[in-house]
C-alpha cells in the first residue's frame, strides 16, 4: 500500500489555486553567528579601542581584555576555523600596534581552543562563557610570559605577570558576565517587541 496519491498533487502541479505563502517568525537569537566581515570589524574596533582609550585604564596593573572577549565569544558562536582566522587577525593588528609578538600566536589559539568548545557545549551558557573566558587569559598570558621568557630573554617577570593575571581574569569574567547579560536581555526585550 502506498501512500503517494498522485490525484492530490496534480491540481497543484498544474496550476491550480495559488496558495498564500506562510511567513514564520524567524527568531534572532544571541547564538545566531554574525557574518566574518562583521565580526573583523568589531575585532579591529576591540583592538583600537584596547590600545588607546582602555590603555590607561588598569586595575592593579590589569587591563581588560576586549580581543579576549571577543575571540571567546567567536569560538563559542561560530566555531574553530572562525574563532581561529579572527584571533588570527586581531593578533595581527595588536603585534601590528606595539605587541611583542605573541600576540598572533596567543589569539589564534584562543580562538582555535574556543571553537573546540562549540561542539560540545551549549555556547549561550554563562558558565561556560566564563569557564572559556578565564581559560583563554590564563593561554594568553601563558603564552606571552614564554614567548618573553625564551624570545627575547627577558627574566623575573613571573611574579608581576602572574599578579596580573590574576586581576586580568577577574576583570574579564566580570565585565564579560555583565556583556552577555546585556546581550540575553536585548534578545529578550526585541522578542517581546514582536
Amino acid at each position: 500500500m502506498s501512500s503517494y496519491d498522485p490525484a492530490s498533487s496534480s491540481l497543484r502541479l498544474r496550476g491550480g489555486p495559488a496558495r498564500a505563502a506562510r511567513l514564520r517568525p524567524v527568531d534572532a537569537e544571541v547564538s545566531v553567528a554574525p557574518r566574518f566581515s562583521v565580526l573583523a570589524l568589531l575585532g579591529l574596533g576591540a583592538v583600537l579601542l584596547q590600545s588607546t582609550v582602555l590603555h590607561g585604564a588598569t586595575l592593579r596593573g590589569a587591563h581588560l581584555g576586549l580581543v579576549t572577549m571577543l575571540l571567546v565569544w567567536t569560538g563559542l558562536r561560530c566555531g574553530v576555523v572562525t574563532g581561529g582566522w579572527l584571533g588570527f587577525l586581531c593578533g595581527l593588528l595588536e603585534d601590528a600596534l606595539g605587541g611583542a609578538g605573541a600576540n598572533v600566536l596567543s589569539a589564534t589559539l584562543t580562538g582555535f581552543l574556543s571553537g573546540l568548545l562549540a561542539n560540545r557545549f551549549f555556547s549561550d551558557s554563562l558558565p561556560v562563557f566564563l569557564g572559556a573566558l578565564a581559560g583563554a587569559t590564563a593561554l594568553r598570558f601563558a603564552v606571552t610570559y614564554l614567548f618573553l621568557e625564551f624570545v627575547y630573554g627577558e627574566r623575573g617577570l613571573f611574579h608581576p605577570m602572574s599578579h596580573e593575571f590574576v586581576w586580568a581574569t577577574a576583570l574579564n569574567c566580570a565585565f564579560g558576565a555583565a556583556l552577555l547579560l546585556a546581550m540575553r536581555a536585548r534578545a529578550q526585550w526585541s522578542l517581546r517587541l514582536r
